[in-house]
């Protein structure tokens, strides 16, 4: 099996039996799914978010639970820039109703250089990922492949999409994995 196979799977699965939301078909997207904000539900106790003062979160439809709860406990917030790669936006004391699009960040950020940042925690999405934190993204956009923060790797998945141990090489290796069920820490 290749990446592009496992993808494609999961992608076919989550949209045969109804399982993705916005944005549809879930093709071409780390995937939001049913159960989503569930599964965040189970990240956002977790200590590692709790005690996270400065998080880098992609722009992922699925991840905007845990972007609204992070402005809404008052932590800061670094996003990629919506149309410049390797570029970030720092969002802070933003109150998370102004953010009505995720693609406006900009508006309301300053642009920093993540080597600079103390960041606490990062929230990815995800196309596949296994019991041993083995992760695959949709093959393109953020995270980027030479991303490296010293800070876990967080991530929401469908059960579906959680593998004992993944068909592929993991792209990365994540710290936390949510499903709408368990926590998940490999």
């Amino acid at each position: 099996m290749t990446l592009g196979q496992l993808r494609e799977e999961i992608w076919n699965t989550l949209a045969r039996y109804d399982l993705a939301l916005h944005p549809t078909p879930p093709h071409g997207h780390h995937p939001n799914f049913l159960g989503a904000r569930k599964a965040a539900g189970l990240l956002l106790r977790t200590p590692e978010f709790q005690r996270a003062r400065l998080i880098l979160a992609g722009m992922d439809a699925v991840l905007k639970p845990l972007r609204e709860e992070a402005l809404k406990a008052g932590k800061a917030l670094i996003l990629p820039h919506p149309d410049r790669p390797g570029e970030f936006v720092l969002l802070k004391d933003l109150d998370a109703r102004r953010l009505k699009r995720v693609r406006e960040a900009y508006r309301y950020g300053v642009k920093v250089d993540l080597k600079d940042q103390p960041i606490d925690l990062v929230l990815i999405g995800a196309v596949a990922v296994d019991e041993e934190g083995g992760w695959v993204g949709k093959g393109y956009g953020f995270p980027q492949a030479w991303l490296a923060v010293e800070a876990p790797f967080a991530t929401l998945a469908h059960a579906l999409m959680v593998y004992p141990k993944l068909p592929v090489e993991p792209e990365r290796r994540v710290d936390l994995i949510a499903t709408p069920t368990r926590l998940i820490r490999p």
